[in-house]
């Protein structure tokens, strides 16, 4: 039979032989006319393995965790379970389910996730890994925790400026102080990792420390009504005290010491600023460089400042109104202790 084959094949120059040759010996130098082609040929690239948790073996990626939901399981007889919407290291956002019972999941806390579905749950894909994995607390060493720590140094100097009637540098100043406040917004809402609990807290409590100096500095020239600064003050004062009464309240339900209250790793009490809200911030800013404005150029702006005064009024107490009775402007970061059943 082998002689036949070499017989046969023997005038078109093929041998045939039993050693075994590698593939590059028979690819072709020619490029390949389409991808599709290549990829008939070459077959598909091969994939990079994924690294896998320590705990069950499943690939794993690091994550922020963004907001807690409860998510109803597609079976009837199933309890809910409760769920966070994390976003991974690579920008993407997911829902993540969280195995056993007890956690206590905060926002902004990173966490590691694995991959696998849950078919009894409607958009929960991977899982949040709880325990030794855990990651430190967010540091509060940040480009925007530093500049809101500016705009709080900034606002004795302004009170200062103002007083002894300097309000050229006033208006410069202050205008470098207002832009900060957009700064750190944008690099927050941008880059994930300068987020941080301790910021969520820094940045409005440095807004109103700025805007209260502002205007009882200029209410003192007798440049802003006063009775407009007692309202902005009030408002920003039963915010300030809501805010704390609300965190007492929730460290003293998970049995909590007094002295946790002040630390910033653990945000509980999350103020959520609404549209109104952003108005009025606004208006105050428009208020105070109008009032600047004036004594330098020797601008007649007074009918403008009433107009701003009055709208600043009515943003300060709508705003204040709509915080008090929204039910999503005080936003609870803890889970509820689950109860036990004695049976």
């Amino acid at each position: 039979m082998l002689s036949m084959l070499v017989h046969t094949f023997q005038n078109r120059g093929v041998f045939t032989m039993t050693k075994l040759m590698p593939a590059s010996v028979f690819v072709s130098t020619v490029r390949f006319k389409t991808l599709y082609d290549m990829h008939l040929r070459a077959g598909p690239p091969a994939r990079r393995p994924q690294p896998k948790s320590p705990i069950s073996g499943h690939p794993q990626m690091r994550g922020v965790v963004l907001k807690v939901l409860i998510k109803k399981p597609k079976k009837p007889n199933s309890a809910n379970r409760k769920c966070v919407l994390v976003r991974l290291t690579n920008g993407k956002e997911t829902v993540a389910w969280i195995p056993g019972e007890g956690h206590n999941l905060q926002e902004h806390s990173q966490v590691l996730v694995e991959g696998g579905r849950k078919p009894d749950l409607i958009g929960v894909k991977i899982r949040v890994i709880r325990g030794k994995l855990d990651c430190a607390p967010d540091s509060p060493y940040t480009v925007p925790n530093l500049l809101s720590i500016c705009r709080i140094a900034a606002s004795p100097v302004l009170v200062h400026l103002i007083i002894n009637g300097h309000f050229s540098y006033t208006l410069s100043l202050f205008t470098v102080a207002a832009t900060t406040d957009i700064l750190d917004g944008y690099i927050a809402r941008r880059f994930p990792t300068q987020r941080s609990t301790f910021g969520s807290i820094i940045d409005p409590l440095a807004d109103k420390i700025l805007v209260a100096s502002m205007f009882l500095s200029l209410t003192y020239c007798q440049m802003i009504p006063a009775l407009l600064t007692i309202v902005v003050i009030a408002r920003d004062v039963c915010l300030i005290t809501t805010g704390l009464y609300l965190r007492l309240s929730t460290m003293r339900s998970f049995d909590q010491s007094l002295g946790s209250v002040f630390h910033f790793s653990t945000q509980t009490v999350k103020i959520t600023p609404t549209i109104l809200s952003k108005i009025n911030t606004f208006m105050q800013f428009a208020l105070v460089t109008a009032t600047l404005i004036k004594p330098i150029g020797n601008y007649d702006l007074q009918t403008t400042l009433n107009i701003l005064s009055w709208i600043t009024g009515f943003t300060t107490v709508t705003s204040g109104i709509q915080y008090a009775f929204s039910k999503t402007a005080f936003q609870m970061q803890q889970f509820q202790k689950e109860k036990t059943n004695a049976t």
